[in-house]
Parts: C-alpha cells; structure tokens; sequence
C-alpha cells in the first residue's frame, strides 16, 4: 500500500509532459526516495490540515491544557454550532466557484470555437497547449505546496532519532525542489502566453480579445479558490469531527 501511495503522490510525469512541451531542459528530479510507512504522519495528515498546523504551530505550542468542565463543554459546544454555519457557508462558496467554473469555460470553448474556424492548425495546437499547461501548472503548484506543508508538519512532530526522519527529510527537500522547479516552469508558461496572445489579436477584436484575457485570468484564479474552499471545508470537517468526540468522552 505504501508503495502504491508513494506512485500516485509522485509528481514526475508532470513535469516530463510540462517540460516537453515548454522544451524546458532542466536537470530531472531525483529518483523517488524509500517509501513511508502507511502510518506515516505524512499519509494520516491531510494537507489542509497540515498548513493550519504549521501555520499556528507556536501559538499551539504555547497553549496550556484546561481541565474539561462544563463550561469548556459549553464552549465546545457554541463552537460545533460556529463550525456547522461556517461549513454551510463554505459549501455555498464552492457551488457558486463550481458554477463560476462553468460559465468561465463555456467562455473559453467559444474562444476556442472561433480559433478553430479561423486560424491555422499550427496555431490552434499553440492556443489549447497554452491553455492545458495553464490548468497544470496551477493545479501543480497548489498540490506540491500542500504535499510540501505535510512533509514539514510530519517532521515538525517527529523526533530527531525516528527511524523515518531521514526518508521524511529527503522527500521533503525533493518537494522543495520540485515547487521551486515548478515555479520555473510557471514562469516560462507565462513568457509563452505572449507568443498566444500575439496570434489572438490576427483574429480577435477588442471585445472579443477581452473575452479570452478574462477567460485565462479566472482559469487560474477559480482553480486557487476552488483548492482554498475545498481545504477550509475539509479542515473545518476534521475539526468539527475531533470537537463531538471530544464531547461524547466528556458526557
């Protein structure tokens, strides 16, 4: 199982297919590093999780532990009630980024419809390549830092003698690498979009151009919001799960 995970959470075949296609040449990652044990931190901590407790890590460790009293038990309580409106906002949010997403692509198949008709075949490969990599890119940048706060949160917990530190200590330094890769490839994604846009405007007008900047922008910014909300939603579930037991021992 372990050895399963560690294949699917591997990252490389994106960045082969991102690099042929950018013709960026630069140095391939590291080969895969032992795999973890299955009860690894690193597997049993959600990524937002993860970023939420690293993020307050030093408050948390400051925290002094309060006796259970009913009083605390209240306030478990009013924060369950908290947490189930927040959950219900979220949920809202991520249907109304899940419609947004829609009607944002149904922006870009116009674009590209019109593309189609009208340019050449060379050029309508550049416009959807763009397009693809532009998805990628993002989803990948978003899923290495979230891979990358696990790894952190997972050795932040872990003892300097634990016999996985040391695997823990390389995979964390190749996901560094990897978002700092990633990064890079990002940037040239960026550099290239210029070259689209130049074959865009031979056959867009004002309007229609604006259409298509707006279509790309959002592409991006709804894939960020989309991962924003989902890991609110699922912390606000781990957290909201952890309060009710807590408050089933204490009754």
């Amino acid at each position: 199982m372990a050895k399963l995970l560690e294949l699917f959470l591997d990252n490389t075949h994106i960045f082969e297919a991102i690099r042929g296609h950018l013709g960026f040449n630069l140095p391939k990652s590291p080969e895969p590093t032992k795999p973890l044990s299955c009860s690894s931190a690193y597997f049993t901590t959600s990524e937002p999780k993860a970023k939420f407790l690293n993020r307050y890590s030093q408050d948390m460790n400051q925290c002094h532990a309060v006796k259970d009293t009913k009083d605390l038990s209240q306030k478990k309580e009013e924060l369950v009630n908290r947490l189930d409106k927040k959950l219900e906002v979220l949920r809202g949010e991520a249907l109304i980024v899940s419609d947004e997403c829609k009607v944002n692509d149904e922006l870009g198949v116009n674009v590209e419809n019109y593309i189609n008709r009208v340019a050449s075949p060379h050029e309508v490969s550049k416009f959807r390549l763009h397009i693809e990599e532009v998805g990628k890119i993002t989803s990948l940048l978003l899923g290495l830092s979230g891979r990358l706060a696990r790894a952190e949160n997972a050795l932040m917990n872990m003892t300097d003698d634990h016999p996985e530190r040391r695997i823990l200590e390389s995979k964390r330094d190749k996901l560094q690498d990897q978002l700092e890769e990633a990064k890079k490839l990002k940037e040239c994604i960026d550099k290239r979009s210029i070259s689209v846009s130049n074959i865009l405007y031979k056959y867009l007008n004002s309007e229609e151009y604006a259409d298509y900047d707006h279509f790309i922008n959002m592409k991006a910014k709804l894939i960020m919001d989309s991962k924003e909300i989902n890991d609110k939603i699922k912390l606000g579930e781990e957290q909201l799960g952890a309060l009710k037991e807590t408050l089933i021992i204490t009754d």
